[in-house]
């Protein structure tokens, strides 16, 4: 029994197979992304060990070929130095793709191409879609998206018509302090979390800390929120709040702090996706006593996400 459990285990992760296609051993790093290209668009992505190995879902809004691009890499503060999990993609027509994600230093193919006959099934019964690929109209959305490392330039989709990081200079931040923020918070939304696993949770809908920040006189707070359900988000409201920390004080008063700007709050996130987004508020100080609430109230529905950050994080934010 022993012998036939080393064999399928080795068979798992050498990416061999028999009598079906393959699934392929996909290389992951915490300093650079893997880039996963799909005939055509992505309708789920299922990663069995989802805490350590991070997909970044195509966004609701994107490119003409966003729909199709994953882009994969491992969490920058886990500890671990050896891992691996599975890793099934299905796209809209039904085919279904098998991975196995494996962690390691530096991958040796940073980006896949993933043809139609890659698939193992189709989920509905039907004959495998044999879409080709066009390899070549998507280049543009990834020539700056391999390494996750560095400024967030590198690391974020170009706005149209945008200059460089350059433009959020000290003579804007006095004249029109609004489009500082909007710059700032748009080279830094995609940026990689730099708290590790910091979220609260409600089944698979959950609301991630990524970073605090200081820049100027204010703090960035950086979140995801990720809805990993069926069902669409609609959010009546996210606010934040200082507390005292004594959760059971008949005298916890908690201060409203109203931020100076959003970037990209949602009123709606779809089901099996994700959205990033920045609130900026002046620079504040807590004592050990006090921490910041932050409240998100889902619109005609019971889920409800509470998220406490700690005096600890607040006062050391990371500077930029």
């Amino acid at each position: 029994m022993t012998g036939k459990l080393l064999f399928i285990s080795v068979l798992l992760l050498t990416g061999t197979c028999l009598g079906q296609a393959c699934s392929d051993t996909l290389e992951v790093s915490k300093k650079y992304k893997t880039i996963l290209i799909f005939p055509e668009n992505i309708s789920e992505s299922i990663i069995g060990n989802d805490f350590g190995f991070i997909a970044d879902l195509p966004k609701a809004q994107g490119g003409k070929f966003n729909g199709r691009i994953l882009k994969l890499y491992y969490d920058e503060l886990a500890t671990e130095t050896e891992n691996f999990t599975n890793h099934t993609v299905i796209t809209e027509s039904g085919n279904v793709y098998d991975f196995i994600l494996k962690l390691t230093e530096r991958p040796k193919k940073l980006t896949w191409y993933i043809r139609p006959q890659k698939a193992i099934t189709n989920i509905d019964g039907n004959p495998r879609s044999e879409k080709p690929v066009d390899t070549t109209a998507v280049m543009d959305i990834l020539k700056d998206d391999n390494n996750i490392t560095g400024d967030a330039s590198k690391s974020s989709p170009k706005i149209a018509g945008e200059n460089s990081m350059e433009r959020a200079t000290k003579e804007l931040y006095r004249t029109d302090p609004l489009e500082y923020y909007r710059l700032r918070c748009y080279y830094m939304q995609f940026d990689k979390a730099k708290i590790g696993r910091y979220f609260a949770r409600t089944d698979n809908l959950f609301l991630w800390l990524k970073g605090v920040y200081f820049n100027e006189d204010e703090l960035y707070f950086q979140y995801r929120i990720e809805n990993g359900e069926g069902l669409d988000l609609d959010i009546n409201f996210i606010r934040h709040r200082i507390a005292t920390n004594y959760k059971n004080s008949s005298s916890n008063q908690k201060l409203e702090l109203e931020p100076v700007f959003v970037f990209k709050r949602p009123r709606t996130v779809a089901g099996k996706s994700e959205n990033h987004f920045v609130v900026v508020f002046k620079k504040f100080a807590l004592d050990e006593k006090k921490e910041v609430v932050v409240e998100l109230d889902e619109e005609s529905g019971n889920r409800i996400l509470s998220l406490t950050i700690g005096h600890e994080i607040i006062n050391n934010p990371i500077h930029f």
